[in-house]
């Protein structure tokens, strides 16, 4: 304000011309004055989605792993390296089922909280555990992994065999591997830092064959479990009779499991079959742009995931690398899987009469789906698969995934 009556009072006592020019003046010393704020530019980190210090220290060709001598003991100390614990994560699930089989079986366990992703304390993870995968155990953060005593060491995502691999430990090596995860990314850097984990030399306990196949094209030794269903949840209800209903595992955040495509085969089974209701599960799919009517579940406990199953008379679930775990979860709650066919599905799931596999084609999945509506004895092929799936819980895998460890680790195996 007292700059504008300054310039006021030199126009009523000097005229415009000077008022004009000492106002200039003043701008330009102000302005020479006025520090500048230069721009700060950001730059990117190298995302390599693990520590980039790891990855280089990692030097698996010159000095690569030998695994230790085995020892004379049965019950373990396992330790497994994790990733922050994220509460939707189906692996991390299948981590916590299969280190609880241990605990049950007189087995030590820790979880190491490896932070190169995101900070997590380890206090918070055990909480997260104990609260929504049902495992109490004990969690350490990695750099604190030299005060534990460990008889095996569990990697688990790729970005944790670095890590794994760096450490010096008595511990036997191993590898927990659910997926194929170069195919997890583009043709890249990421894929080839994943690929080159299968380098390593840890023994590897794969989610089914095609995994021990697919990892043993880099000579990693490894052995396999076979997939169950929780038969507690997963089981035929005799007085819940189906609706004109099908379902859909739809995860767009998850491409290998092929939203898009699933999204028109399901436009097309709509056409066909427009007064069925469809239900698409696994996500919020609230704000994407479906062409035709469905049910939004989004994500679901297991009891509400059973549910669905027994009211539906079929359930697209489709996989581009490792199968799913829900077809053995379908066929124990009687609905019928409708899957895209490969060997990444076959040589886990089996060769089973009760899947309808089709081509990865969105009107073949469809014709699929077709094919199960249209059976006219429906309710009673559902009974028939539930009865023939009352075999697959995870009581044999467990047993197996033990084994495998007392035999690599120990010289007490025996079969």
């Amino acid at each position: 304000m007292r700059y504008i009556v300054a310039f006021f009072q030199y126009l009523r006592h000097n005229g415009l011309k000077v008022a004009v020019a000492r106002t200039f003046s003043f701008v330009k010393r102000k302005i020479k004055r006025t520090p500048v704020v230069q721009n700060v530019v950001v730059k990117r980190p190298i995302d390599v989605m693990t520590s980039a210090e790891d990855v280089v220290a990692a030097d698996f060709v010159a000095h690569p792993y030998q695994a230790p001598a085995k020892v004379a003991k049965d019950k373990l100390n396992i330790g497994w390296v994790l990733s922050p614990i994220s509460i939707g994560s189906g692996g991390q699930h299948t981590i916590a089922r299969f280190a609880k089989s241990l605990q049950e079986r007189g087995h030590n366990v820790t979880f190491f909280i490896y932070e190169s992703i995101a900070k997590q304390p380890a206090e918070y993870s055990h909480q997260l555990l104990k609260e929504h995968f049902d495992i109490d155990v004990k969690c350490v953060p990695v750099k604190d992994i030299d005060k534990i005593d460990l008889d095996v060491l569990f990697a688990t995502g790729w970005e944790t065999a670095y890590p794994v691999f760096n450490m010096k430990t008595n511990a036997h090596k191993m590898y927990f591997v659910q997926d194929y995860e170069p195919l997890f990314y583009g043709m890249g850097s990421k894929s080839v830092l994943a690929e080159n984990t299968y380098r390593f030399g840890f023994y590897g306990v794969t989610a089914g064959r095609w995994l021990t196949k697919k990892v043993g094209e880099f000579d990693m030794p490894a052995d396999y479990f076979d997939f169950g269903a929780d038969l507690d949840i997963y089981k035929p209800k005799s007085q819940t009779s189906k609706k004109k209903q099908i379902c859909f595992y739809g995860r767009p955040v998850t491409e290998r499991r092929a939203f898009e495509i699933g999204v028109l085969a399901l436009a097309k089974f709509h056409q066909m079959h427009p007064d069925y209701n469809i239900v698409f599960f696994g996500w919020d799919v609230s704000d994407y742009d479906i062409p035709f009517p469905y049910e939004n579940r989004g994500i679901v406990n297991p009891t509400q995931l059973a549910q669905i199953y027994h009211e539906s008379e079929a359930c697209l679930v489709l996989s581009l690398t490792n199968a799913s775990l829900l077809p053995l979860e379908l066929l124990a709650a009687g609905c019928v899987p409708v899957m895209n066919d490969g060997d990444n599905n076959r040589m886990v799931i089996g060769e089973n009469p009760d899947i309808v596999y089709t081509l990865d084609s969105p009107i073949e999945l469809a014709h699929g789906l077709d094919e199960v509506v249209n059976d006219p004895d429906i309710e009673a092929r559902c009974r028939r698969i539930s009865k023939r799936a009352e075999s697959s819980s995870w009581d044999a895998s467990y047993d197996k995934f033990e084994q495998i460890i007392l035999r690599e680790a120990t010289t007490q195996h025996h079969d």
